[in-house]
């Protein structure tokens, strides 16, 4: 049984948060075509200049001092006081903003991908203003105390160690390891029919370079060091550098400035390419971490982590590297080191790839089913429970 009616949260943060909310509302409205679905991107009422705010700071501060938001990152997982009381403002202020929009709604569940919205949803659900079925979807593989509420009826985590580092955080939290919510679309295909619609050489080891929508992590540095893996330094050779530079236009001018043949280094502006693009690429280096990350496990495609980004970029590298799905470079050279060895090293690259693909098996579908069961049950609960 589907529920009648269901809000998909997410804010305009970075793409991720985004990019989750959407793919769950699309396998949802192909399993319930009779549900009505909406999604809602932004923080409630008034959420347009909060959402410009939240934006722009975390832009700004990844991009001038990522060292900053690291902190502030460090702060809240050290220091559990601090943290509670941040969480109680943030949820307060998020939750009277969101008030308006679930009374109008009356849904029987509502999925958040993002922190402080669901933040929003626990504090509504203390007062009384929210009976729906409520699911926190974490989108990075490190849980920050702001993705565990308590009263959120279920938390999603994307590995083991992911649902127990939350658990730590929120004892009594309902926290589950879930499918990761990623479009259809990621999943394995043909890489050679993918490298010959893309314009890509069919002979090369391709390496698709990302640091997220924002293309944060010193971009420019990491490229060298991917070129530098090549041994045939200087002239076309093996490696073929595939850059998404996303919405960071400064960056793309730049490195196409430099005037590298494109069988050597290509860059991409925002694109709708990036399923085919994972799909034609033999590792995908990324400095954010993040959906990226989780939608290349899904393709199959292995990771590498380079020097990422301070906070839950590096915290999660490190959990995912530790599952067996991914490979951390702290600096250049190990990127350079890692590249080469994974391009020599097919044994390497195979266990990798059948490790995320194991990853990708998981299926969302399956999960979605399943809530919808409990959203179900908790609707003739309710119903049960009204006064005649």
């Amino acid at each position: 049984m589907a529920p009648g009616r269901v809000l998909v949260l997410s804010a305009p943060v970075g793409e991720g948060h985004v990019a989750a909310a959407r793919a769950i509302a699309t396998r949802m409205r192909t399993l319930w075509p009779q549900a009505e679905v909406r999604e809602v991107e932004g923080t409630g009422r008034g959420g347009p200049r909060r959402d410009r705010v939240l934006q722009g700071s975390y832009a700004v501060t990844m991009r001038v001092a990522p060292g900053l938001y690291g902190l502030g990152y460090d702060l809240l997982v050290r220091h559990p006081r601090f943290a509670e009381l941040c969480k109680r403002v943030a949820a307060a202020r998020l939750g009277r903003a969101l008030a308006p929009l679930v009374g109008a709604e009356h849904p029987d569940l509502v999925v958040s991908t993002y922190p402080m919205i669901s933040g929003g949803l626990a504090w509504l659900r203390r007062r009384g203003h929210l009976d729906a079925r409520t699911v926190a979807v974490v989108t990075d593989v490190a849980v920050h105390p702001f993705w565990v509420w308590r009263d959120v009826d279920e938390t999603w985590t994307l590995l083991p160690s992911s649902r127990a580092q939350a658990s730590g955080i929120e004892p009594g939290a309902d926290v589950r390891v879930a499918p990761a919510a990623v479009d259809p679309r990621f999943r394995p295909g043909d890489r050679a029919a993918a490298r010959r619609a893309l314009g890509l050489r069919a002979d090369a080891f391709v390496v698709l370079v990302t640091g997220g929508s924002m293309a944060f992590g010193g971009l420019r540095t990491v490229v060298d060091a991917v070129l530098a893996g090549d041994e045939s330094a200087g002239v076309a050779g093996r490696v073929q550098a595939v850059v998404l530079c996303g919405r960071n236009t400064r960056l793309k001018a730049r490195l196409d400035a430099r005037g590298e043949d494109t069988e050597r280094l290509r860059t991409l502006g925002w694109t709708e390419h990036v399923p085919d693009l994972l799909t034609a690429a033999d590792l995908v280096l990324t400095t954010a971490g993040g959906m990226i990350a989780t939608e290349a496990l899904a393709v199959g495609t292995p990771v590498l982590f380079a020097a990422p980004v301070p906070g839950h970029g590096r915290a999660g590298a490190r959990m995912t590297a530790a599952a067996g799905l991914a490979v951390v470079c702290p600096g250049p050279a190990d990127v350079t080191d890692a590249v080469r060895r994974l391009r020599g090293d097919s044994a390497e690259r195979e266990t990798l790839a059948a490790r995320a693909a194991e990853f990708g098996r998981a299926d969302l579908d399956a999960e979605l089913t399943a809530l919808a069961e409990r959203a179900a049950a908790g609707v003739a609960a309710r119903a049960a429970a009204r006064p005649v």
